[in-house]
């Protein structure tokens, strides 16, 4: 969706070069709207324009993200723009993916096609979970998806998908980088929980820790992905690298005050571990991968390590 009709006509091109034939454009985010409320067709990725008149990219990724058909569908922002705040404003409307006027073919194919990626992989799985609904009787299984698995929580702030928080680290610039840090929080004996808890209960889990994270979080700012195993990533605006123990004992703290239970009233105790943060290598195609493992790592040795500690009492607070 693009207000330029050159634009939308390169755009077009570019996409079928690319071995994208089917491609259906809108002037504004207004007909836009419409296409997707009242069309016949269910659109596979969406490309919206950030500047666009009247309604802005952002504020129509907003009310698409809203929409059932489309909650999980790759968006990719398309804008000239670079400054931070725009890239976190866009991610945090629910893009999973950027890119740069003035278009490049090579920028713009790569992006379709992990856009591509993603909807077959999410194709895979409904089927999965389609043959498994098939044949419940026979087939004990408690969740639609594996521990491993980079699950999403919705209504947590600046949360995104996994996935997604790898392409917003590729939109920072050097300064960006510079500026940024990386930090994993692992919930320690994540196994135990899976294999105990309902869908509801481990989602709830899950629910409670990023919360309390972004509580810890909000006041430098920061984006946050949940990358399966127990395991969160945070893209933190902070500068200054510190040693992660005092942050790990404010979050725990506050973990311990929700008192967070089973269904049946059992405690459902939690506890984190946190690995020392690391600036994003500077590196565009070793950054993602080496710095969101890395980061992991630090978290799991942390785990590892405090099992050689004498472990902290278990109290729980009742009433008032």
């Amino acid at each position: 969706m693009d207000d330029e009709p050159v634009s939308l006509e390169l755009l077009t091109m570019m996409a079928a070069k690319a071995g994208f034939l089917d491609v259906s454009t809108a002037l504004s985010g207004e007909i836009a709207l419409n296409m997707l409320n009242n069309g016949d067709v269910t659109y596979d990725c969406l490309l919206l324009d950030i500047n666009m008149p009247d309604m802005d990219g952002i504020e129509l990724c907003k009310l698409v993200r809203a929409m059932p058909s489309y909650h999980k569908t790759p968006i990719i922002m398309l804008t000239a723009v670079a400054e931070r705040d725009y890239i976190d404003h866009a991610f945090t409307a629910g893009a999973t993916d950027y890119a740069n006027k003035p278009f490049n073919i090579v920028e713009l194919s790569a992006r379709l096609r992990m856009a591509e990626e993603v909807v077959i992989a999410r194709r895979e799985v409904a089927a999965v979970i389609s043959t498994v609904d098939a044949h419940r009787p026979t087939i004990a299984r408690q969740h639609t998806f594996d521990l491993p698995d980079a699950i999403h929580i919705d209504g947590i702030k600046n949360f995104i998908e996994y996935s997604a928080l790898g392409n917003y680290l590729t939109q920072l610039s050097h300064a960006g980088l510079v500026g940024s840090q990386v930090l994993a929080f692992k919930i320690d004996r994540i196994g135990a929980i899976y294999a105990r808890a309902s869908t509801d209960e481990f989602f709830y889990a899950l629910t409670e820790v990023a919360d309390a994270i972004g509580d810890a979080l909000r006041a430098s700012g920061y984006m946050m992905a949940y990358a399966g195993n127990g395991a969160f990533v945070v893209v933190s605006n902070k500068a200054d690298l510190e040693p992660s123990g005092g942050l790990e004992s404010k979050i725990q703290n506050a973990i311990d005050e929700k008192n967070t239970e089973y269904d049946n009233g059992d405690p459902l105790d939690i506890e984190i571990s946190i690995g020392n943060p690391l600036r994003p290598n500077m590196s565009k195609t070793q950054r993602i991968r080496k710095t969101f493992d890395r980061a992991i790592a630090r978290a799991e040795n942390r785990v590892l390590k405090k099992r050689n500690e004498p472990r902290r009492p278990n109290i729980r607070l009742i009433g008032g």
